[in-house]
């Protein structure tokens, strides 16, 4: 049952980073600007592009290996529910968490999103 729990959480993290500006907003608060470069797509955002999302910018003017995998949503999902599976200590379960969670995602995204 556990499982079905973790799906949950791991869609809720994926809705939160990729349909959201949660982490802007709270990068902003918790004054992270710096280090997530905030300030700078906030200006980008306003200057050149105003429908620009944070993943778009951080991909385009940032792109490097860790960009590229927290701006990939398979490779985002990958390493949050191996992070799970290791502190739920599920990790025979891993492919089935992997798979149900990236389609569930890819449903609510489609049609609830």
């Amino acid at each position: 049952m556990d499982f079905i729990i973790q799906i949950f959480w791991i869609n809720f993290i994926l809705f939160i980073w990729f349909e959201t500006d949660g982490f802007v907003e709270y990068a902003k608060l918790f004054r992270l600007n710096k280090i997530f470069k905030i300030d700078e797509f906030l200006d980008y955002k306003e200057d050149k592009n105003p429908k620009m999302t944070y993943h778009s910018y951080i991909r385009q003017k940032h792109n490097n290996f860790f960009t590229k995998l927290v701006t990939c949503v398979p490779c985002f999902n990958f390493w949050i529910v191996l992070l799970f599976v290791l502190l739920f200590n599920s990790i025979y379960l891993y492919p089935m968490i992997y798979i149900t969670s990236y389609s569930l995602y890819k449903i609510l995204k489609r049609y609830v999103y």
